[in-house]
Formats: C-alpha cells, structure tokens, sequence
C-alpha cells in the first residue's frame, strides 16, 4: 500500500512470483469514471472510493479465496478495515517523499495518474498502526526478500 508511485505493483508482482500465489491491481477495478477523473487530475473522495474497494473485495471473495498479493493504495484505515472485514490483511506501507514520488510519477508513461495528485494521496494517507513500514526507495531484490521472509511463514 502506499501513495501514487511508491511501487506498489512492481513489488506485489516480484512478490507474488517470489511466493507463487497471485498478484492483483487494484487499480484493475476502478471504475472508467474514477480514471477519467483521475486523469484529468481531479482526486477521487470517498464517494469514489467506496465502490471501488467492493469490486476488489467482490472480485476477491468469488476468485482468490486463498493467498494473493495485492497491490492498492489503501490510503485510510477505514479502507483497510473494509478490506479486511472479509479477508486476511496483512498491511505494507512502502513510504514515499513527495519528490522521489514526483520523480517516479513524471517518469512514468501511459498511466492515467498524474503526479498532481500525489500531494491529495499524502494528505489522505493515514499510516497503518500494524503492520510492516518499508521504503520505497529500497532495492527491489531487497524489498522483496524482506516481505518473502515475513509472508512466506503466513502461507
């Protein structure tokens, strides 16, 4: 979990291929309306929220009932608390400064979110109480082994 740009996808999917279950992308499940608002750099509310985080938790409960890896921003505790009233959370927040997340986000291609809106996810961002806090600016290799370590035991 974690803000725009921080590396929740390129992780969750070394993770997932290091630990052999599945990696999801929340980002697979938003609505085409919150994309487009997204893209046109307008930060999502609650109401936005809301629906997308039940696609994911439907989508969960009808197709990975078992171990997965998934990669979501999850910026409030009530988003996590959502998330887990159905499933097993183990939360990793991979922290991110405004200006390594504007230097990853303006180098990115072909992504529908503009670093503008990074400042509105760090605002929104409510850090996990539990949970593992990694930086983002670590070694993938090292991140990786890290979260195998930890995860591998909860299979």
């Amino acid at each position: 979990m974690g803000i725009c740009g921080c590396g929740k996808t390129t992780v969750g999917k070394e993770l997932s291929k290091s630990l052999g279950i599945p990696f999801l992308d929340a980002d697979d499940f938003h609505p085409r309306e919150n994309v487009m608002k997204m893209s046109r750099g307008q930060a999502l509310t609650d109401e936005d929220r809301w629906p997308w985080l039940a696609a994911i938790v439907e989508h969960i409960q009808h197709n990975h009932r078992n171990s997965f890896v998934l990669g979501c921003s999850a910026l409030k505790e009530s988003y996590r608390a959502y998330l887990g009233q159905r499933l097993q959370v183990h939360p990793v927040l991979l922290e991110l400064s405004f200006e390594e997340a504007k230097a990853r986000m303006d180098q990115r291609k072909d992504h529908f979110m503009p670093s503008s809106l990074i400042q509105s996810q760090l605002d929104t961002l409510e850090i996990p109480k539990d949970g593992l806090k990694l930086s983002a600016t670590t070694p993938l290799n090292e991140l990786v082994d890290k979260l195998d370590q930890n995860f591998r035991k909860l299979l």
